[in-house]
């Protein structure tokens, strides 16, 4: 039989016992909420990073076009006032001299108002349902920088400073994204020789005609330079890859002048 006074012996040699346990399993549950805290705030954060990724083309599309917009209201206004300086300029007015000769003369008038960023005009594709308004682009060897024109590019096409304006030389090159904000060469790969290409300008009409396409090395920069082409569009290949350029060669099939495509419109 036990004695009174040993069952508080017995719960006295217990106690100190239980409390380390108790003590250890409330540090060790506090160690795994804390993990688990963690590894949910990571979880959120991944999640948003991935949904801002999957979203980016859609973002980016959207401001594209409010730029696009943009530009088209100052492409209006920009074309208007053109029409009044080159009417004004002795130069640009028809003397007799060739169609080609007026279109140098009237680009050769229209850049010295260009600054980056102004828009040039209206880049037609029709096999791939392309209408963007071209930005001009940085000017001398910056237009090299692939800093120098990001910026632009979110926009829409740009014209690369350092390639002649149509007309003034060969060749007008441009650049535009394949994937992003906008995509506006995202089908470049589809076109054909013989597929047409305009170009509206505020001083002339150009019409070009696909030659060929070719891939090329990110730092070719070889393609800017006068080959007889007179339109090189650029953009990145593969799509989302910057490893190489897809260029597309076209030649010059006709120009109108800005006093010419007036009456020809008016007909």
């Amino acid at each position: 039989m036990t004695t009174p006074d040993t069952e508080p012996d017995v719960k006295s040699d217990d106690k100190p016992e239980a409390e380390p346990a108790t003590r250890a399993e409330a540090q060790r549950k506090a160690k795994q909420h804390a993990r688990g805290r963690w590894v949910r705030r990571l979880a959120d954060v991944l999640l948003i990073t991935g949904g801002l990724v999957l979203s980016y083309p859609f973002w980016s599309a959207g401001y594209a076009q409010v730029q696009q917009a943009r530009l088209d209201s100052t492409y209006r206004d920009q074309s208007i006032a053109f029409a009044g300086i080159a009417n004004a300029n002795a130069d640009t007015r028809e003397h007799g001299v060739p169609a080609s000769e007026l279109v140098r003369r009237l680009a050769v008038l229209f850049g010295r108002q260009l600054k980056p960023g102004d828009p040039i005009g209206h880049l037609k594709i029709p096999r791939i349902g392309l209408n963007r308004l071209v930005q001009q682009g940085v000017s001398g060897r910056a237009g090299l920088d692939p800093s120098g024109d990001r910026d632009l590019l979110r926009g829409g096409p740009v014209h690369y400073g350092l390639t002649p304006l149509p007309g003034a030389g060969e060749p007008f090159a441009v650049s535009g994204h394949r994937t992003t904000y906008g995509a506006p060469f995202n089908k470049l790969d589809r076109l054909r020789p013989g597929d047409p290409i305009v170009l509206d300008t505020p001083y002339a009409h150009f019409r070009y005609a696909v030659v060929k396409t070719t891939v090329v090395k990110p730092d070719d920069v070889s393609v800017l330079s006068d080959r007889g082409y007179a339109l090189v569009l650029t953009t990145c290949t593969p799509p989302y890859s910057a490893s190489h350029r897809l260029i597309v060669w076209s030649r010059l099939v006709k120009s109108v002048p800005l006093g010419q495509k007036a009456r020809s419109g008016s007909r």
